[in-house]
């Protein structure tokens, strides 16, 4: 179990290859459980997944956080993403890297949940239909096979963490695993798995927090839609839409989650000083 660790080496950093052995044989061991009760109440199937945790993550993370790695001041940024069968995930990385000033210091932990079968189903079509549709993309090797992408991926500039889409437990753990990937980038991104960037967005991401009035800063808003000129709003110093106006999801296939909107009214400019 992630409990019994090699006790010589408790102080030296956490490797990655440590990180992905104990994370898959989580989800291995999770899906045995769930093959166990199968049959069992939601009550049953949390307390199975409550004692899982317990017994083999909780363990994992004490001895991460005791053997993290330590936090680099090069200039350095780890780009955590999710994809959950999201066709747009390879040309996301390739913009990311594409478009940033300094791709070598560039360092992506992703987590791909897919569906890798043979036969896989779609998502909710129109109609609320089901249909049976061929194994997802690849993210990973897409992109790692591109003539862009294999250089990134040979100096170890992507790291991977497979889930099995019917494994996957949802974006919050999905992105707790991706946290576990970092290696001690000096700074931290979050994004989704469908996204575009704006020339140089590293630079100006790393000069935003050096101008921020904190000394840990953390910035966010609401991305614009994907059709949007970026380079054309900064031009004219237009401000990015804050996150604001929690609602519950009216969809019933969002089971009324809750949902931050955006607001491009909160700033008339751009400010040089986030706040």
């Amino acid at each position: 179990g992630a409990g019994n660790l090699n006790a010589n080496h408790k102080t030296a950093p956490m490797t990655y290859d440590e990180v992905v052995t104990v994370l898959q044989d989580f989800l291995k061991k999770l899906n045995s459980s769930n093959i166990k009760h199968k049959h069992a109440t939601f009550h049953g199937i949390w307390s199975a997944y409550h004692d899982l945790i317990l017994k083999y993550l909780y363990p994992f993370d004490r001895d991460y956080l005791r053997r993290m790695p330590n936090r680099r001041e090069d200039g350095s940024i780890f780009l955590s993403v999710v994809t959950y069968r999201d066709e747009f995930c390879a040309s996301t990385l390739g913009e990311a890297f594409a478009k940033a000033k300094n791709p070598h210091q560039l360092f992506v932990g992703l987590v791909q949940q897919n569906c890798d079968e043979a036969k896989c189903r779609s998502g909710v079509l129109e109609g609320g239909k089901m249909a049976d549709v061929g194994p997802d993309p690849d993210c990973y090797e897409i992109f790692c096979s591109s003539a862009e992408g294999k250089k990134y991926c040979a100096n170890n500039q992507v790291r991977l963490l497979k889930v099995k889409e019917s494994e996957s437990l949802g974006p919050y753990m999905a992105r707790y695993f991706a946290s576990k990937l970092w290696m001690g980038e000096q700074w931290y991104m979050q994004i989704d798995s469908h996204m575009t960037f704006i020339s140089d967005w590293d630079h100006l991401s790393i000069d935003m927090l050096n101008q921020a009035p904190s000394k840990k800063p953390v910035i966010s808003h609401y991305p614009p839609p994907h059709t949007a000129d970026l380079a054309e709003k900064a031009k004219k110093n237009v401000p990015a839409p804050r996150l604001c106006g929690p609602i519950f999801a009216t969809s019933d296939l969002e089971s009324q989650i809750v949902r931050l909107e955006g607001s491009y009214n909160y700033d008339s400019v751009k400010l040089k000083k986030p706040r």
